[in-house]
């Protein structure tokens, strides 16, 4: 089956196919969720299906380059990680100790997870909480048994284990007190700095939170006869820019929130909203030319163009006069496909 490059057919395959099957697989997760024994672990894991499904049907997406054969399997598996993904940014969120030790043993999870055979491994060791019924253990033997059935998946493997640390690393840095979160990224990217195209430490942490290049290759991955060639040219397409420009949305639209509960957003440090909208033109810009090389091109042109869309068109920014002004100039980047996508969104919401 071709994979769509028109907003209209890719939307339709998304609302009869993607959806449905995630929302299949996501609710069996919500009700396994409700047997977790203790209170806050289960309150954690319960508000992350709640309040993160949209990560899950975003991702979803990405299935539509999987085999088809394996179309349930790579969906089953997206889902699994991105829950660990959701509810160990709860558990960071909300420890009361901030210590790096118990936020660097929980993401072992994600590490985990991409690696069958990987011994066990106790996630709570330095957590207050640790009764979950095996619920996290559940998760990464769920991906490490899907991974498995895809057979490029060693050759996919290494890339994704390498975005997989970053994203770690990040949840880690940016999670501990106050004082420290800065001057541990500053310290973390002059460690990363000379493998990346020039930028701050504030984009290059952006650019590491998000989980779209490891979904795409872990769809391609699904696929006989992927190259290690193909598979960095991959993760090389969506890391950095493609997924700079996914996280530095998500703090576009967390900007209000986030000045009221006093958290980390990286766009408070460009000097202005102009230097803001500069730099983020910019890295659509090098994301629109990164991925017009790879594989299915078009396709992924068209989903950049639908993350602008969906993001633009979250109810907090169409409630706040400011960002909304600020989003007609960045909805124009993506075009009439990026238009078709926002007002899709827009309609969906209300």
């Amino acid at each position: 089956m071709r994979v769509p490059t028109k907003p209209i057919p890719l939307l339709y395959r998304i609302y009869r196919r993607v959806l449905p099957t995630v929302h299949t697989y996501y609710d069996q997760w919500k009700e396994r969720a409700k047997d977790i024994p203790n209170d806050e672990l289960r309150a954690q894991a319960l508000d992350a299906l709640d309040r993160k499904g949209f990560h899950c049907e975003g991702g979803g997406v990405f299935g539509l380059l999987a085999d088809q054969d394996l179309f349930e399997e790579f969906i089953q598996f997206m889902i699994a990680y991105q829950l660990m993904c959701d509810y160990l940014d709860n558990l960071c969120d909300q420890s009361p100790a901030l210590d790096p030790n118990d936020f660097r043993q929980l993401h072992q999870a994600l590490l985990d997870g991409l690696t069958p055979g990987a011994k066990d491994c106790d996630y709570y060791t330095y957590h207050q909480e640790s009764d979950d019924g095996g619920y996290l253990r559940e998760l990464v033997e769920t991906c490490q048994r899907l991974v498995q059935s895809f057979p490029s998946f060693d050759i996919a493997q290494p890339y994704m284990l390498m975005l997989s640390r970053l994203y770690g690393d990040l949840q880690v840095h940016k999670h501990v007190i106050k004082e420290e979160r800065i001057p541990r990224l500053e310290s973390w990217f002059s460690k990363h700095q000379h493998a990346v195209p020039t930028m701050t430490w504030y984009e290059f942490s952006a650019c590491t939170g998000s989980t779209l290049g490891l979904y795409t290759l872990a769809a391609y991955a699904t696929r006989e006869g992927l190259t290690d060639q193909i598979a960095k040219e991959l993760k090389d397409g969506y890391f950095p820019w493609f997924q700079g420009v996914h996280i530095l949305l998500d703090y576009f639209i967390d900007q209000e929130e986030d000045i009221a509960d006093d958290e980390l957003n990286f766009l408070f440090y460009y000097e202005n909203d102009d230097e803001m909208i500069e730099r983020f033109t910019y890295f659509f810009d090098q994301a629109e030319h990164t991925v017009r090389s790879l594989p299915d091109g078009a396709f992924h042109r068209m989903i950049l163009k639908g993350v602008i869309a969906i993001y633009l068109a979250d109810e907090k920014v169409q409630t706040n006069k400011q960002l909304k002004a600020q989003s007609k100039q960045m909805i124009k980047m993506g075009g009439w496909p990026s238009l078709i996508f926002y007002l899709n969104n827009w309609m969906m919401r209300r």
